[in-house]
């Protein structure tokens, strides 16, 4: 399939794949080339293909790299189907030729208080019997207006209470707040707050044996006996061996059927922890630690055709009674880059137009869904990108039309032979024929 080149203004994208060859070096039109699915190639107009400068080219298949001469990128995607074509491209006309290596998504993660290494609920002397209130400014990610969202959560201190009571009771405020959204596939809801204590707690052992949990449940049960390490009502629970794990108050204990019940529901995945994999913390070493509450963004749910790709984004404000306690981002949200989901996005938008470029019903308009090759499992677990920018010339009306336009190439971030591992890859014949002063990052190898 060719792309439509007398389209001005427009940008183009091929998403590479893993193929089962690393590289081949045929024509555009031989079954080797179509055979070997994910690879993109570069070719002559005419379907030669082009080879790094220095090599041996073969009559009638392949042709040496020369600087400013004519090319296209194609994709294939297999037997049974043609590939994709790029428009046409003259080295000369290329202004900027850049790349970026894949960098993983990120969520927002705020603390207030102590965050796993640092800081604590401060002057909680001053300030016993005093309304905590956590303001939470929910940017509005689900919709493309400037609308904002307002949570928060809330704990009435008693005179008696540390850290330790503010930190849990804020968190299971904030959860029960944010109940009300819709989770993820995950069963998270778009913020989730969770407890972190500086004491380094004490793993348990066989004598309290492996530990079942369920997402949102209260009750943990022990495969030996729930109290086999000591553990009492009034000491706390780590689902994990890090300060950084979250930390639940245990409220009950049912040494007949072995079952702990805590002071909120579970937020991590259902499963077990081994019989070393969890800590416990005594009420006293609890009530002399720094606490804190960290609020962690999730992945919103995503779905190529209807629910755009956005990451949660929220600013957090503290009332009067937390005096001098800190809070912080200890990690910023990010879409990362070459992330499948904005490449799906974006390949399904680009392609889209393509497709209706003509303005015509069916059965002349093909189905771009067929036509979609981002992979949510691709190797690497995203894409390194390298963008082209360039402009095409056309005669229209006597006189010479020149349009800009861009051509992106997608490629797992595991780097496959036909970009960058091979004699002839892509990345060094495009480096061939490209200016030099339009590399942007002084070559094209990713």
């Amino acid at each position: 399939m060719s792309a439509p080149s007398a389209i001005n203004n427009a940008k183009q994208i091929l998403v590479g794949g893993t193929p089962s060859s690393a590289i081949t070096t045929t024509t555009l039109k031989d079954a080797t080339f179509i055979a070997n699915a994910g690879e993109i190639g570069i070719f002559t107009p005419e379907g030669l293909r082009i080879l790094e400068t220095g090599s041996s080219p073969v009559a009638g298949v392949s042709v040496a790299a020369s600087p400013d001469m004519d090319f296209v990128l194609a994709i294939s995607r297999g037997a049974s189907a043609s590939p994709i074509v790029s428009d046409v491209m003259k080295g000369s006309s290329v202004t900027v030729a850049n790349k970026k290596a894949y960098a993983a998504a990120t969520e927002q993660v705020t603390a207030v208080g102590y965050n796993g290494t640092s800081g604590l609920i401060a002057d909680v002397a001053t300030y016993a019997g005093e309304l905590y209130k956590v303001g939470i400014l929910v940017h509005q990610f689900l919709s493309g207006t400037d609308s904002e969202k307002l949570k928060a959560g809330y704990y009435q201190s008693q005179l008696t209470d540390g850290q330790a009571e503010i930190a849990l009771g804020l968190a299971n405020s904030i959860n029960k707040n944010f109940a009300r959204e819709v989770s993820n596939s995950s069963g998270d809801k778009p913020v989730v707050a969770e407890v972190r204590c500086n004491n380094a707690g004490a793993p348990y052992s066989a004598s309290t044996g492996i530990l079942t949990v369920v997402k949102g449940s209260t009750q943990v049960s022990a495969a030996t006996a729930i109290d086999g390490d000591g553990q009492a009502v009034g000491d706390f629970w780590r689902a994990g061996l890090t300060t950084s794990d979250d930390v639940y108050k245990i409220v009950a204990l049912d040494t007949t059927n072995e079952v702990m019940t805590l002071d909120r529901p579970y937020t991590g995945d259902s499963g077990t922890f081994a019989a070393t994999a969890s800590q416990g913390i005594t009420a006293a070493l609890g009530a002399a630690a720094n606490w804190g509450v960290v609020l962690e963004g999730k992945p919103v749910a995503f779905d190529v055709k209807k629910k755009r790709y956005a990451k949660v984004r929220f600013d957090v404000t503290l009332n009067e009674a937390f005096g001098s306690t800190v809070a912080s981002n200890t990690t910023n949200a990010s879409e990362g880059n070459g992330t499948y989901e904005a490449v799906a996005q974006l390949e399904r938008f680009l392609n889209g137009f393509r497709g209706e470029s003509y303005e015509m019903g069916e059965p002349f308009i093909f189905n771009v869904d067929g036509d979609m090759l981002a992979d949510s499992a691709v190797a690497g677990g995203g894409y390194n990108i390298i963008s082209i920018a360039f402009s095409s010339s056309h005669v229209v009306s006597f006189q010479n039309e020149v349009a800009p336009k861009e051509l992106i190439l997608a490629i797992p971030a595991t780097t496959p032979g036909y970009a960058g591992a091979s004699a002839d890859d892509i990345t060094d014949v495009l480096e061939d024929i490209i200016p030099a002063n339009a590399q942007i990052a002084g070559d094209l190898a990713i």
